[in-house]
């Protein structure tokens, strides 16, 4: 899920119209008085309600607050927290080496196939080319070496277009060759397409400026790695790291929406940990996907018959938070299976009451992410009741 940030509401220069309005009256009001006394007047004169004067002094209390309302959103856009855009790019030079990731694309990897074996290698050029419909289109990102005697190898490829237009392409589905290499035969993706990303939005990268604090540190630190693992792109939603012995870091990695990454993503991700400037010498890092927790949902609403709301969109509403709990609940690595957060959804909904029979409460562990079960789920509407 998409991390939202949220912050009490700061004002550096007061925007109350009544309050400025107030204060220019009282100090008009002053400064006429003291004019008077100079005078040797002994009145005492009052702005009234209607007044041409109170008219002009609402005129530029006006002009005020929409300078000031200005003054509050410039100063905000040079606090991180608060900045967005090209504003919280400019921020960036005040924390490490950091800049608001690109697009990436997604990644798999592919098979190729020649139609008989050799005497000699039949090398496959980097940047051979294979699509899917003419539009996605993915190339090898380095040579493929088929050996003697071997009749296909295997190499990673990236799609040419950066974003998620590439994600989700089940093995199999990428075979048209655009580049035909010697001994051709046939050549398709064997694993899912996946690790394709926008651009980072605003939230992710604060709390990758957040982080980088961390990459200052030689020794390896947790929040480092975390760091720099959320770094090599933005389909990544979640990383946990750990050391369950000296001198050995196990990364695991989660993508948006509770996906996990394929086989050639973490590679991805282990050759960027790998980097030299990243990784010191004497830790042996490992990447891999968080251990699968299997739940179930199993439960049963009911509407109440003199709801405001009609049967249909309260039921239409009902099955739209159940979904909502399952992309929170498989989205984060280490959230424990809350069925009290799936009845706060539900009932949020507007029905009149909610059994839950699936799932209960179970602790996750830290590399660990929770997993819905949909062949065995059950939403079931229980129908109305009086209240």
């Amino acid at each position: 899920m998409k991390m939202i940030r949220e912050y009490p509401d700061i004002e550096f220069v007061e925007t109350d119209t009544e309050i400025i309005e107030s204060n220019m009256i009282a100090l008009y009001e002053e400064m006429v008085n003291k004019e008077l006394q100079v005078q040797g007047k002994r009145q005492t004169y009052k702005v009234y309600p209607g007044s041409p004067e109170r008219l002009f002094i609402a005129w530029c209390a006006a002009i005020i607050v929409q300078q000031r309302v200005l003054i509050n959103e410039t100063a905000k856009k040079n606090v991180p927290r608060y900045a967005k855009g090209e504003y919280l790019d400019s921020l960036a030079e005040l924390f490490k080496d950091i800049e608001r990731l690109p697009a990436t694309p997604a990644v798999a990897k592919f098979r190729f196939y020649i139609s008989a074996a050799q005497n000699q290698s039949v090398i496959i050029p980097k940047g051979t080319r294979i699509t899917f419909d003419g539009e996605i289109t993915f190339e090898t990102v380095e040579a493929l070496e088929i050996k003697a005697g071997e009749t296909y190898g295997e190499v990673n490829g990236e799609c040419q277009t950066a974003g998620t237009v590439g994600n989700n392409l089940a093995p199999g589905q990428v075979k048209e060759i655009v580049d035909v290499y010697d001994y051709y035969l046939k050549a398709e993706n064997v694993t899912k397409t996946d690790g394709g990303a926008e651009q980072e939005e605003d939230d992710s990268y604060y709390e990758r400026m957040r982080e980088s604090m961390e990459s200052f540190s030689t020794a390896g630190p947790i929040n480092g790695y975390i760091y720099h693992t959320k770094s090599v792109s933005t389909a990544i939603a979640d990383v946990a790291a750990t050391s369950p012995e000296a001198g050995v870091v196990d990364i695991r990695v989660l993508l948006q929406d509770g996906e996990q990454p394929t086989q050639a993503f973490l590679e991805k991700v282990e050759a960027a940990l790998n980097a030299s400037d990243v990784r010191p010498l004497t830790d042996v890092v490992t990447v891999s996907m968080p251990e699968e927790v299997p739940f179930e949902i199993d439960l049963t609403y009911y509407i109440n018959r003199n709801s405001q709301a009609s049967t249909s969109i309260t039921d239409k509403e009902a099955r739209a938070a159940v979904e909502t709990y399952i992309k929170w609940q498989t989205g984060k690595m280490g959230r424990d299976i809350n069925p009290s957060y799936l009845t706060q959804l539900v009932m949020k909904a507007g029905v009149k009451r909610l059994e839950v029979r699936k799932p209960v409460f179970q602790t996750v562990e830290g590399t660990q992410v929770a997993r819905i079960n949909r062949d065995t789920m059950t939403v079931l509407n229980g129908g109305v009741e009086d209240e």
